[in-house]
């Protein structure tokens, strides 16, 4: 990779020629799957890539800079993680959307709300926004990973703590959508929401209510119970972990926060729980969980 970017003329030795190169490898890559989804009238092959976004731009800093030192090779597993895993599930849910011929119910409103002109409408307002987003979001990833030679050559106490965090944030998430997953995949709960994190296991004698139910029942259980959306608690909590690993070893690079502070205003204020709040908040079920439940940090009490 070193040797590759150094012939087109990159310097590698430069953390933002860094960030600028993944930043041309993401607008490319969204580029070519935009082109496709206007063939397809529905972009939502997008989803599918998104988590591995994260996980790639990863992998070309740390290919590029060639680092030594512990931090670096923990912010590489750390955006492999959550990145792979995101993607993977993402990816997973993407094609189960085109095998029923539909794809993301999301990604089909765009494509009816954008008329006329959604071919350039789209290239503006649905995908290449996502570009920016992974890009900003990964600024402690990459600037953690290419400044590596400034760093010490162990991990600070600051950073057994980012990791952590980053630990709590991946379980979090890696349960939620787990979890959500298996409440999907059983035809009983079709057109339902999670209440009280419930969801179904198989060759039990009753629901929660002591009824028969097809030899299945509902428990009590899981994450869903404490938060409405543990899934955006945990994607938050983990991009929190890994700039705290990155400060933790280069305290310049503390305007990196930049990443997680506007991933956690995405994913509480603009979209996330915003919006699914806003989507489902009409239904009386629904407003009755609200009340209940956390809506962002999970309630233990």
């Amino acid at each position: 990779m070193v040797e590759i970017l150094s012939n087109w003329g990159w310097d590698v030795s430069f953390p933002t020629a860094v960030f600028i190169f993944c930043s041309l490898y993401i607008f490319t890559v969204v580029t070519v799957i935009w082109v496709v989804g206007l063939f397809q009238q529905n972009h939502s092959m997008m989803d599918g890539f998104y988590g591995w976004g994260y996980a790639s731009v990863g992998w070309i800093a740390y290919l590029a800079a060639r680092p030594t030192t512990p931090i670096a090779a923990l912010l590489l597993l750390m955006s492999s993680l959550h990145g792979a895993r995101l993607g993977y599930y993402l990816s997973k849910r993407w094609i189960g959307y085109r095998k029923i011929g539909t794809g993301d119910a999301r990604y089909a409103g765009f494509y009816k709300q954008l008329q006329p002109g959604y071919w350039w409408k789209s290239f503006l307002l649905v995908m290449h926004p996502q570009t920016i987003v992974i890009m900003l979001i990964s600024l402690p990833t990459i600037y953690g990973i290419t400044t590596a030679p400034d760093q010490p050559a162990t991990i600070p106490v600051l950073g057994f703590l980012g990791m952590i965090i980053f630990g709590i944030g991946l379980y979090y998430e890696w349960l939620a959508d787990g979890q959500l997953e298996a409440f999907k995949a059983d035809k009983i709960n079709k057109g339902k929401f999670i209440d009280d994190g419930l969801w179904v296991v198989a060759n039990s004698p009753a629901d929660k209510g002591g009824n028969a139910a097809g030899g299945k029942r509902y428990l009590e259980t899981g994450v869903w119970r404490l938060t409405r959306h543990p899934n955006y608690f945990g994607n938050t909590t983990v991009w929190w972990g890994i700039w705290l690993t990155c400060y933790a070893a280069q305290p310049d690079l503390w305007w990196t926060v930049a990443g997680p502070i506007f991933n956690t205003i995405m994913l509480t204020k603009v979209l996330g729980t915003a919006f699914q709040d806003k989507f489902m908040g009409s239904r009386p079920e629904y407003q009755a969980m609200m009340s209940k439940r956390g809506g962002f940090f999970p309630r233990f009490w």
